[in-house]
């Protein structure tokens, strides 16, 4: 407490005791970068402390002298609220793009400029993404409703689809292969008969499938490959909605009113889907809204306008809370919300003509059957996401941006730890590594008697004792047999590196596994081995 109050002292009072450990540290790990950072004036920082994209503010008298990749590290420091943000705009810069995200995936341009009859087209879908019904109706629109086949793989289909491949390659058919993570042990089957195909040149075969670790590399390579999902943001899931959906489609029937019903249906789905980066706040759980939920409300909509007599919104706000989109939410909480939204949204004073309240309140509607207009308008939208567009406090970004960068963070660090098994034995390189680990342990059992004690020392539940204690026995003396097998494994590790023992096969495992916080115990007696997964060596230590 006297430390971290003389730390906090040491610093300007605009730097919160919260910031101050991350201060300190920076001041240790980087004392010439601390230097040139001039916290001590407080009006150089002001624009910083309170900007909304902070990493966008740092003073020009510092950014000049300073790296990019410091600049994350003082973003870090200072607001780690805009950390991600903060290493978007890092990553942006480094490779000279103006975003991450990849563009939208549009099949008919991909099958234009990019694929052939020799090479499969590999679709890698993920939970809530269905390119199914896009392909189909791009296949009818290319090759006919004839001329595509559709095989959903399973148990029982595999000579089916064999017996549809060589009968599509032979009449230049399209032909979809569904969820091959379903069958990969049939996929080298499947990969033999396409090298043996000599296919026609209107021959095209498309395989969707999960990402799976056990997929054959060599159909994996010889593949076209293309990722299917949810584009990340408002805007990029409006422009991937707008590039499936025709101009004719947009243009039907010719009512201003239908083609604003499904611009705002298709703002809806992107909001219900973008507010999954919000959990808990947003949705209490993850619900796989999908492109078919997207396809039926546009048919129920396509079907209520093109009919006589004015729009029901009422029945529209029915079918999708009762039947599509609320057919997925089992919560009440979110239930209210997902209304919430249709009554908003679907309303006689957003839809129908100029002069109406904004959608969302940010937005105004085309009064138009312009499908350019439409996207004209979705162009015009922020790259970033705002917690007002999904009706969110404002400080919500926050939270959410701090549970990414800690889950980013973690990945990063064990990224970045060494595999000591593929490597020989380095003194300098574990001496390095697992020597302050090992440190660390000795302190923490120094004058601890715990480790000499021996099977017939530690404590035995006895027949008359009460359950409760009982159990805490059992439990005392399982930690102290755990504690004593951990103690001999970074003994023998130590002894290693001094040059006291040879290295075994159990040593090197050992000192992977707690490089890369997998930590392996033998069980006393038991013969088999129990596996503790940790983020760190503090939670192992915590859990002892």
């Amino acid at each position: 407490v006297v430390s971290s109050r003389v730390r906090a002292e040491k610093y300007p009072s605009w730097i919160s005791a919260e910031l101050v450990p991350g201060v300190s540290l920076l001041e240790s790990a980087t004392p010439n970068l601390f230097r040139e950072l001039h916290l001590e004036d407080e009006n150089l920082w002001s624009n910083f402390r309170n900007a909304k994209e902070c990493e966008k503010e740092i003073p020009r008298s510092v950014g000049s002298q300073v790296t990019a990749f410091q600049q994350v590290l003082i973003v870090q420091t200072l607001r780690p609220d805009r950390l991600i943000s903060s290493m978007q705009l890092f990553a942006q810069r480094a490779l000279g793009v103006r975003e991450l995200s990849p563009p939208v995936v549009n099949l008919k341009r991909l099958y234009q400029e990019q694929t052939t009859a020799e090479e499969p087209i590999l679709i890698l879908i993920s939970p809530g993404s269905d390119v199914s019904q896009e392909l189909q109706e791009l296949a009818h629109q290319v090759v006919g409703p004839s001329n595509y086949v559709q095989v959903a793989m399973g148990q029982g289909q595999s000579q089916y689809a064999l017996q549809q491949l060589r009968e599509c390659a032979v009449k230049g058919m399209w032909l979809c292969l569904k969820n091959l993570h379903l069958v990969i042990a049939w996929a080298p089957v499947l990969e033999k008969e396409i090298n043996a195909l000599s296919p026609h040149a209107n021959f095209r075969l498309w395989l969707t499938a999960e990402p799976h670790l056990k997929f054959p590399l060599v159909l994996l390579e010889s593949s076209l490959k293309v990722t299917y999902e949810s584009p990340p943001g408002v805007k990029k899931n409006l422009l991937r909605t707008y590039e499936a959906w025709s101009p004719q489609f947009i243009e039907k029937g010719h009512q201003p009113v239908r083609s604003q019903a499904l611009f705002t249906l298709a703002w809806f789905h992107a909001i219900i889907q973008e507010r999954r980066n919000f959990i808990p706040q947003g949705w209490t759980k993850f619900y796989e809204f999908s492109n078919a939920d997207l396809r039926s409300g546009a048919d129920i909509i396509d079907r209520l306008c093109t009919s006589t007599g004015s729009i029901q919104w009422d029945f529209i706000h029915g079918l999708f809370e009762n039947a599509v989109f609320g057919g997925r939410v089992d919560n009440n909480y979110d239930l209210e919300v997902l209304r919430a939204y249709l009554h908003q949204y679907f309303d006689r004073d957003v839809l129908g003509g100029k002069g109406r309240k904004k959608l969302a309140g940010i937005l105004e509607l085309p009064l138009s059957v312009n499908h350019k207009d439409f996207v004209k308008a979705i162009t015009a939208l922020p790259e970033t996401d705002t917690p007002a567009m999904f009706n969110l406090p404002q400080n919500i970004d926050r939270s959410q941006q701090r549970s990414v960068a800690k889950s980013v963070l973690s990945q990063l660090v064990l990224v970045s730890r060494p595999n000591l098994e593929d490597e020989q034995f380095d003194k300098t390189r574990w001496t390095k590594d697992l020597s302050p680990f090992l440190q660390l342990w000795k302190r923490l059992n120094q004058g601890s008697d715990l480790l000499k004690l021996s099977p017939d020392q530690i404590p035995a539940p006895g027949e008359q004792d009460p359950p409760l204690l009982a159990f805490l026995l059992l439990e005392r003396q399982v930690a102290i047999k755990l504690l004593q097998q951990v103690h001999a494994d970074l003994s023998r590790i130590s002894k290693v590196i001094r040059g006291t023992l040879l290295l075994t096969t159990d040593v090197r495992e050992n000192a992977n596994a707690f490089s890369s916080t997998k930590f392996q115990v033998r069980g006393a007696g038991s013969g088999k081995d129990r596996r503790l997964r940790s983020t760190g060596c503090g939670l192992w230590s915590a859990r002892l």
